[in-house]
C-alpha cells in the first residue's frame, strides 16, 4: 500500500500533505473549472465549448461527483469527474459502472503522484457508490499511466477520437 492509500478506502488522505473534496461549493467548482480550462483548453487546444458539457450544467448535482485535490498550501493540483453510467453501454457485465472523466493534473505538478492520488480518490468514491467497475476514455499518450494503476485497454473498441484527441477505452475492477 502506498503511503497515501487508506486501508479503509475512504477519501481522507493518509497524511496532512493534501486533501480531496467532493465539490459542493461554488468556490471549489471555480477551482475545478480553472484547472480543467488550463489543461484541456490552453494546453491541449480543446475548444472551450466542448470542455464543459451537460454533465457540468449543475456542478452540485448529486448524480455527478467532481473531485478536487489540493496540496498542503491549498492549491488545486488535480481534478476528476465521476458518473454512474449504464454498464451495457461500455461492454460491462455490471448494470452500473463508474465512468471516470476529465482527469487533470496541473502542469507544474505532474510527475509528483497527484494523478495517482486523484484516481485513488475517484475509485474510493465509486466504491462508496457501490460501483464495482470503472471505465474511462484515456488519451493514448496517458494510457501507460492508467495501466500502471491497473486499468486495461478495451481491445474491442480500439483507438477513437474525442474532442480532436486520440483516446482508448480502459477499464478495471474496483
Amino acid at each position: 500500500m502506498a503511503d497515501d492509500d487508506r486501508a479503509d478506502g475512504s477519501l481522507a488522505p493518509a497524511d496532512a500533505d493534501w486533501t480531496v473534496t467532493v465539490v459542493d461549493t461554488a468556490s471549489d467548482w471555480d477551482a475545478v473549472v480553472d484547472l480543467r480550462m488550463r489543461v484541456f483548453v490552453d494546453e491541449q487546444g480543446v475548444p472551450e465549448e466542448l470542455e464543459l458539457d451537460d454533465h457540468d450544467d449543475d456542478p452540485l448535482d448529486s448524480a455527478v461527483d467532481h473531485l478536487l485535490v489540493r496540496d498542503a498550501d491549498g492549491r488545486a493540483v488535480a481534478v476528476a469527474r465521476l458518473r454512474a453510467v449504464d454498464g451495457a453501454a461500455y461492454g460491462a457485465s455490471a448494470d452500473r459502472v463508474a465512468k471516470v472523466e476529465r482527469v487533470v493534473v496541473a502542469r507544474d505538478r505532474r510527475g509528483e503522484g497527484w494523478g495517482a492520488r486523484v484516481m485513488r480518490a475517484v475509485e474510493a468514491r465509486a466504491r462508496e457508490r457501490n460501483l464495482s467497475e470503472a471505465v474511462l476514455h484515456a488519451q493514448t499518450q496517458a494510457a501507460g499511466f492508467y495501466e500502471r494503476l491497473g486499468y486495461a485497454v478495451d481491445d474491442a473498441v480500439g483507438v477513437f477520437e474525442e474532442d480532436g484527441i486520440d483516446h482508448v477505452r480502459m477499464r478495471r475492477s474496483l
